[in-house]
């Protein structure tokens, strides 16, 4: 069995694809002046349309520092209740408490739900509200 590098030289070190231009004297042009090493080297400088992602990770992170995690057994009884509900005919009328992503806190949203999407993980209530289902912390059938 051959070594890393050996396999790493054997992939990347075969030029064999461009001897034709391999010699090749270095292309002068007479119609434009040669650009400047600061030109050239800004040609490679980070792409600026990522220039606002660190502050845009560090705004999103604020927003979920309040959001709880639920644990294993909690999550496993949310889904237990979700399955429950949707093998019922008539979708009934809930109180979830669930986390907000928009504005970073927990609130309580109480409605007639139309249906449990299980493709998109969200709750969809008959005003167009929609709930990831990751993001309930608890679920009350609302008389």
């Amino acid at each position: 069995m051959e070594d890393k590098e050996t396999i790493e030289k054997s992939l990347f070190s075969d030029t064999s694809a461009y001897l034709d231009i391999m010699n090749q004297p270095r292309h002068v042009s007479k119609a434009h002046a040669p650009m400047t090493q600061e030109d050239r080297a800004a040609q490679f400088s980070p792409f600026a349309a990522l220039t606002g992602y660190h502050r845009l990770l560090a705004e999103i992170g604020k927003r979920y520092q309040h959001k709880k995690y639920l644990t294993a057994d909690e999550l496993q009884q949310i889904k237990a209740e979700l399955t429950k509900i949707e093998n019922e005919k008539v979708m009934p009328r809930l109180r979830i408490e669930y986390f907000n992503a928009k504005n970073g806190f927990y609130e309580e949203y109480c409605g007639q739900l139309k249906r449990i999407n299980q493709q998109s993980h969200q709750l969809l209530f008959k005003d167009t509200t929609e709930i990831p289902i990751q993001n309930i912390r608890k679920i009350k059938r609302d008389q």
